[in-house]
């Protein structure tokens, strides 16, 4: 007799690259048998420890599987930011997003050597042994989409940045469908979920729709101009101000390279409608009340709300009666450069508008009891917080246990591996892999160069020229010293003329170094520490 062989049941493998512990550099691996794909490829927003560097990405040498699909969610930077170096680490895998952030990337990538196909992420298809499923979730940002991952025995609920809002005039409805229907399957469920807004007293994130009556106010109280910054990719909220104002009669100018790009491209796509109203800031006839839509809600130098505010703008200058308002969210770590923008503002004799003291912003992220009603749909066996610091994570973990939401909850890290199958859960540790800083044009630079940056932004550089041919000659340049350190020129180039000039023979490479030594000696003893010291013998 012929015993029949039970089909062995593959494991479905979910490897977060980025974004867990972390708010940018969203990237999640998953592999089922021979078939590996990617979610999302965003960038990390540096810190101002790494002194300007452009973002970080995951150190993508660590990925040793053959990628043949990368799922986008939405076109925020921290989902599509790095797609470039998707591309050159894996040339191969089909590429499949929502429309914006298609056109967005597609635009994206028009500023770079790389050119790929981009597929339209469609509501249901097959990448090898993995079914697909997207369906569309609220966010500040349009046509977002949450992913359902299904293999013969698990379904995987991914949503990293949603929120629910029943009353968004310009979004449709979270599509819940997707969701109850696997909610009511015995496989194995399991879902990792935005972790954003854990810690937030928000138990519901307000609704898009709640800024239009404050918003409504501030610009038809101001007698001048009001200016508006707001986040570029915020197009619900762009539209906002553009009804108001089509309303009203009021112009309203864009002003900053991002706000232009994402309205164009948002208009294109039809998610925003500019009703006529819409000028170039450079155009000189707009006579009547204007709405200013600008750049830089965080305070980036380069944005327009930084050149506005300090008076360098070359077309607007603030003035009484005019007003600033602040429709967004300090991000953390910005707070103390956006109070320098206010200070400027107040000091001019405009008016500033902050969110919470008026009703000018909500968060794109869901509270708790958003969060509520998608684990009583979905009902999971298992879940894994992302999208949010390690203590949000851990909070969401917490929460989750404490309510009953999922038989269990899980922390995990970065390059973690959750291992599903069946009902069964296997958590494999991963190795701490530092990303990528990335500077210039998509150039990876090394750690050990941030450590030299900061010396030279801290303690200034004294470069030194030793040129010998017929006589010796000693030239001297200081970068970031005190002007007061010139006074020592003279005596620190008699200096190092006596060290090259020693009776014992000394090697090019013993000279530079002495020198070197010496100067960062001298100049402690002159100024109370060391600045970075540079020779060079011609």
């Amino acid at each position: 007799m012929i015993k029949a062989h039970k089909k062995k049941t593959m494991t479905l493998s979910i490897k977060p690259l980025g974004g867990v512990g972390q708010i940018g550099s969203n990237s999640t691996l998953i592999t089922h048998g021979a078939t590996s794909i990617i979610i999302d490829c965003g960038i990390l927003f540096p810190m101002e420890s790494t002194f300007e560097i452009n973002y970080l990405i995951p150190d993508l040498s660590k990925v040793d599987e053959e990628i043949e699909a990368i799922l986008i969610t939405h076109g925020h930077e921290d989902h599509i930011g790095a797609i470039a170096h998707y591309i050159e680490a894996f040339p191969e895998a089909q590429i499949y997003a929502p429309l914006f952030a298609r056109e967005l990337i597609l635009e994206k990538l028009s500023h770079t050597r790389f050119k790929h196909n981009i597929e339209l992420l469609l509501p249901e298809f097959q990448v090898g042994d993995i079914k697909i499923e997207s369906f569309h979730v609220n966010h500040s940002i349009p046509d977002t989409k949450g992913l359902m991952i299904s293999t013969e025995k698990v379904s995987m609920l991914f949503i990293s940045d949603f929120k629910i809002d029943q009353y968004n005039p310009h979004e449709r409805l979270f599509d819940f469908e997707v969701i109850k229907e696997h909610g009511k399957s015995n496989r194995n469920k399991i879902c990792f979920l935005d972790s954003t807004n854990i810690l937030s007293k928000n138990l519901q994130t307000p609704s898009e729709g709640s800024v239009r009556k404050d918003l409504e106010e501030i610009i038809l109280n101001t007698t001048g101009n009001c200016y508006i910054t707001t986040f570029s990719s915020n197009v619900h909220r762009i539209q906002t101000v553009i009804d108001i104002c089509h309303e009203h009669g009021i112009a309203v100018l864009p002003y900053g390279r991002s706000m232009k790009k994402y309205i164009e491209i948002a208009e294109r796509c039809t998610f925003l409608e500019p009703k006529g109203i819409i000028y170039d800031a450079e155009n000189k006839h707009v006579k009547r009340k204007k709405v200013i839509l600008l750049t830089g809600c965080q305070g980036e130098m380069r944005g327009a709300s930084s050149r506005v505010t300090s008076g360098t703008d070359k077309h607007f200058k603030l003035k009484s009666g005019d007003s600033f308002v602040f429709s967004s969210k300090a991000i953390p770590g910005n707070e103390k450069v956006l109070a320098m923008l206010y200070n400027k503002i107040i000091e001019q004799g405009a008016d500033v508008y902050l969110d919470p003291m008026y009703k000018i912003h909500v968060s794109g992220h869901p509270g708790k009891e958003d969060l509520r009603i998608i684990y009583d749909l979905f009902k999971p066996n298992h879940a894994f917080p992302i999208h949010g610091e390690s203590l949000f994570l851990q909070e969401h973990c917490d929460w989750i246990t404490r309510e009953k939401l999922a038989n269990e909850s899980h922390f995990i890290q970065n390059f973690d591996k959750v291992l599903a199958t069946d009902n069964q859960i296997e958590i494999i540790p991963g190795e701490e892999t530092p990303p990528l800083l990335i500077h210039g044009n998509m150039l990876e630079i090394e750690r050990s160069k941030i450590s030299e940056r900061r010396k030279l932004a801290s303690l200034g550089s004294v470069y030194v020229s030793i040129f010998r041919s017929r006589k010796i000659d000693i030239e001297l340049s200081f970068l970031g010293l005190p002007e007061s350190a010139d006074d020592y020129k003279s005596e620190l180039a008699e200096h190092i003329f006596e060290i090259t000039t020693k009776t014992k023979k000394l090697s090019d490479h013993e000279i530079v170094e002495k020198s070197r030594v010496f100067v960062r000696q001298f100049f402690n003893q002159k100024l109370g520490y060391r600045p970075l010291a540079i020779v060079h013998m011609h």
